[in-house]
């Protein structure tokens, strides 16, 4: 599964960087493992973590962005990153 780093945020794609911030930062509270005792809170959390890796950082952004682009509109090249992700995870 392709993780939608904005919709882990629960920001949209024109987010800015303090909304993503103030985001990761209500969601990894929530989350964290220490003060969520639910079986997805591990995962969630690392989820978040990796979504605010990427999305904080604008060169990152800008080729998640385009990634996701590219997925779109050539889903041969959607389907060998695909894989590609996944058995090398």
């Amino acid at each position: 599964m392709i993780l939608d780093y904005f919709e882990i945020l629960e920001v949209d794609k024109s987010a800015s960087q303090a909304d993503i911030k103030k985001s990761f930062r209500r969601l990894a509270a929530k989350y964290h493992p220490d003060r969520n005792t639910s079986e997805d809170a591990i995962q969630r959390f690392q989820d978040i973590q990796e979504s605010y890796s990427v999305l904080s950082d604008p060169k990152k952004r800008t080729n998640y962005i385009e990634q996701e682009y590219t997925e779109v509109l050539n889903p041969k090249e959607f389907t060998a990153s695909y894989w590609n992700r996944v058995l090398n995870a």
